[in-house]
């Protein structure tokens, strides 16, 4: 679900709702003037719910669906967890970023997300992989039958394990890479002195295994023959690159024991997916859900003549 502002209007909704419960000439605050004419709390509070109303209604039915369930299943979600959830999505993001040319906020914002609003989501995503934590099970018979019955789908492409160091200046990449072919700085050492990628800079640069594709920084990795080789300056959306080679694997299936872990986990992740919505499904219609709210905005839509006609809308303006 997309709707990057859903934090900000549930906190602009309760703030304006206990400001006019505690103190009704409240509503009636200026918030603003255009030329003679006052825009008020309350005018504020219907425009937001003109707009994100019905988005943030149906967020906060189901959060509260949700929690309510989570009570009753005696399951709940510490600080902690939330928190190593969401940087390890962070991370996971940052990490491809060489490739995406998006860290995270990019990435938050391309999706329409804040951090607020994505964090309420793996919070909900949390307390239903607990309700249904005990049906996933997943046994190493169940991972050798997937094995045995996927070995088509399981080949994997040739990869190149690489080691990086990215930085901001074409110059400034040249003249590292100048450096380190004269042997005046060791690749490990270049990295971690000059390199603006926090995730690789600490660990001799090294960014692991990448496949072939058109990527700039996949088709350098890919030009390089042999292991310990260093490629040319290149660009990225990321920055400008040095590239080192640290080995290859040829197109493969691999055996079992290198990927059981890895496959069991995916069937586990694969498992939670399909339960947590089944289980989210089943909340929503146990639950005595009644709408009480008739129109969130000033003019509803009705079957007769509408009273105002709204002007015609302007190429480029949303409706």
């Amino acid at each position: 679900m997309k709707h990057p502002e859903a934090t900000l209007i549930i906190l602009l909704m309760a703030a304006f709702a206990l400001a006019a419960s505690a103190q009704g000439e409240d509503a009636t605050q200026p918030v603003a003037t255009v030329n003679t004419h006052t825009i008020t709390h309350a005018t504020l509070l219907q425009g937001c719910l003109a707009r994100f109303g019905p988005q943030v209604l149906e967020n906060m039915i189901v959060a509260e669906a949700i929690e309510q369930a989570a009570v009753k299943a005696h399951v709940t979600v510490s600080t902690e967890e939330l928190v190593q959830r969401y940087l390890s999505a962070k991370r996971d993001i940052e990490m491809r970023a060489p490739v995406t040319g998006m860290n995270f906020n990019t990435w938050l914002h391309v999706n329409d997300l804040t951090p607020e609003f994505y964090s309420q989501n793996i919070y909900m995503t949390l307390l239903l992989e607990k309700m249904v934590a005990p049906l996933v099970n997943i046994t190493d018979q169940q991972v050798a039958k997937y094995y045995q019955a996927n070995r088509d789908k399981l080949m994997q492409p040739e990869k190149v394990n690489v080691a990086h160091i990215c930085v901001s200046s074409e110059a400034k990449a040249e003249e590292i890479r100048a450096d380190i072919l004269a042997g005046r700085i060791a690749f490990a050492d270049a990295a971690k002195a000059h390199s603006i990628d926090p995730y690789t800079k600490d660990n001799a640069g090294e960014w692991g295994h990448i496949v072939a594709g058109n990527d700039p920084f996949q088709q350098a990795a890919f030009e390089l023959t042999k292991d310990g080789e260093i490629s040319p300056v290149f660009q990225s959306k990321m920055g400008y690159h040095i590239v080192k080679r640290l080995g290859r694997n040829p197109a493969q299936v691999p055996p079992f024991e290198d990927i059981q872990e890895t496959l069991k986990q995916n069937l586990e992740r694969a498992r939670f997916a399909q339960l947590t919505q089944q289980r989210k499904a089943d909340i929503l219609q146990a639950a005595q859900i009644e709408r009480l709210l008739d129109t969130f905005g000033r003019y509803p839509v009705t079957t007769g003549q509408p009273q105002l006609q709204a002007p015609p809308t302007q190429p480029g303006e949303n409706p």
